[in-house]
């Protein structure tokens, strides 16, 4: 009895840190037959997604409490948008040249960003920076390493051991910002 839920909660493990990434059509009128039309849509378990939305709402409603973003912060904020944002920046930079300076815009394309984030200098960010300790940091530790993926395709999967990778977790897309405000 004992090896039967050893067992079952190793399942529960791999289940909840394995990702099936299935291929999606990004257009209907793209040709089906070339891989570069489709785009790999991850799909998780129900408790992992639930496991996600009750750390995101805990973990937001923490850095809100003790206002530990920084006061311009735009993404992931209520009532801030990319609007909100641009808005901002074409306020600065009119500022800037009625002044008579020269302002400068660099833009950097970010979308990849979160699959850079090095684990270990995000737990060390959230303790040291965001007060997140003990069990809750061991948790998301334990939850971002490790996790896998397999392709599904049609109705079968790929062998999971075969064709298993690392994969980054992704709790909403506040780690990338915690990240960066170290």
């Amino acid at each position: 009895m004992t090896n039967l839920r050893q067992h079952l909660a190793c399942v529960q493990v791999i289940q909840r840190k394995t990702a099936i990434v299935r291929p999606l059509l990004k257009k209907r009128t793209l040709e089906p037959n070339d891989p570069s039309s489709y785009r790999p849509i991850s799909n998780l378990s129900f408790l992992s997604k639930v496991a996600e939305k009750v750390t995101d709402t805990r973990l937001s409603e923490h850095i809100n409490r003790h206002r530990l973003l920084p006061l311009f912060q735009s993404a992931y904020c209520p009532y801030h948008s990319t609007e909100t944002a641009l808005v901002r920046i074409h306020n600065d930079m009119i500022a800037t040249v009625d002044k008579g300076h020269i302002g400068v815009l660099p833009l950097l394309d970010l979308s990849a960003a979160f699959d850079t984030v090095d684990h270990v200098i995000l737990m060390e960010t959230l303790r040291r920076r965001f007060g997140v300790g003990g069990d809750a940091l061991g948790w998301l530790d334990d939850y971002l390493n490790g996790r896998r993926q397999v392709v599904g395709v049609a109705s079968s999967e790929t062998d999971r051991h075969a064709t298993a990778v690392r994969h980054s977790a992704r709790i909403s897309a506040r780690p990338q910002n915690i990240h960066r405000i170290r």
